[in-house]
C-alpha cells in the first residue's frame, strides 16, 4: 500500500486522498489491470481512519468505473472499464474512444458473401441465393478487447461493399459518402448470456464468463434496414448509460 498517501492535517477530505491515491497509481500503472486492493479492515487498519472514509473513496472509485467490487473475492482494478452512453446521437467506435483518451484499434477476423442464413436473411428482407456481405471483427481499447462483433449487409442494396476495409473504415461515413444513405437510427436490444469458449479466446475473459450481448438495427430515412449487427461485450469491462426522457404531456 506504499501508493496511497493520507495526510490527516490537509484540508482535503480523508476519502478524495485515498481516492486520488489509488486513482493515482491506476494511471500510472503502478496498479495493473485486475490487481485486487486492499480491504476495508486492511485500510482502516494501516490508516487509522474509519470504515466509512473507505467505503465513500471505494464507491467513489466504482462510480468512475476505475475499480469494481467483486462479492466473496474483494475489490479490483478494471482499468480498461467502458462506459457507453446510448442517447438520441449516432457515433462510431473510433471517435467515442478518442473521446475518452482510449487509442482505438479495429482486427478484422473473418470476411465473406453469403447466400443463404436462417436466422438472418429474414431481417434484411432477403430470398435465399441473396449475396449478404459478413464480417466479423474485434474492437480493442488501448489493446485491450472491448468487443466482438457480427455484421450482416445486403449486397443487393450496398453492391460493391465487400471491397472496403473495415478495418480502417467507418461503415457508417461509407454508407454516407459512397452510397448516399446516411443512417437515420439504430435500435439496440440487450441481454445477459454466458460466453462461448470460443469467444471467450478472442476477448481474452475467462470462459463461463458473462457478456453483454447486443444486436443493433440500422436504418435509413425510409425506414430500410440497413445493416444487422450482433456483438458481445465483456460484462466487467462495459457499462451502458441508458437516458430516457419523460413525454411531455
Amino acid at each position: 500500500m506504499h501508493y496511497i498517501t493520507i495526510n490527516k492535517f490537509s484540508s482535503v477530505p480523508l476519502y478524495a486522498q485515498l481516492k486520488e491515491s489509488i486513482k493515482k497509481a491506476i494511471d500510472d500503472g503502478i496498479l495493473k489491470d485486475k490487481d485486487k486492493l486492499p480491504t476495508e479492515e486492511e485500510l482502516c487498519n494501516t490508516f487509522n481512519v474509519s470504515r466509512p472514509v473507505v467505503r465513500q473513496a471505494y464507491a467513489d472509485l466504482i462510480a468512475q468505473g476505475a475499480i469494481v467490487r467483486m462479492k466473496g473475492k474483494g475489490t479490483f482494478v478494471i482499468k480498461n472499464f467502458i462506459r457507453r452512453n446510448f442517447f438520441n446521437e449516432l457515433s462510431n467506435f473510433t471517435g467515442e474512444m478518442e473521446r475518452k483518451g482510449i487509442v482505438p484499434r479495429t482486427k478484422i477476423l473473418n470476411v465473406e458473401i453469403i447466400t443463404s442464413e436462417p436466422r438472418i436473411f429474414p431481417l434484411l428482407v432477403l430470398n435465399e441465393g441473396a449475396p449478404c456481405l459478413h464480417f466479423k471483427r474485434i474492437r480493442y481499447g488501448d489493446d485491450v478487447p472491448i468487443y466482438l462483433e457480427d455484421t450482416y449487409i445486403s449486397l443487393l442494396m450496398f453492391p460493391g461493399l465487400e471491397k472496403y476495409d473495415f478495418a480502417v473504415n467507418s461503415l457508417y461515413s461509407v454508407f454516407e459518402r459512397d452510397y448516399h444513405l446516411p443512417v437515420a437510427k439504430a435500435y439496440n436490444t440487450f441481454n445477459a448470456q454466458v460466453v462461448s469458449d470460443i469467444d471467450a479466446v478472442l476477448l481474452e475473459v475467462k470462459k463461463k464468463s458473462a457478456v453483454h450481448r447486443v444486436q443493433t438495427f440500422t436504418y435509413d430515412a425510409e425506414n430500410k434496414l440497413m445493416e444487422y449487427s450482433i456483438a458481445s461485450f465483456p460484462g466487467d469491462r462495459n457499462q451502458f448509460d441508458i437516458v430516457i426522457r419523460r413525454d411531455k404531456d
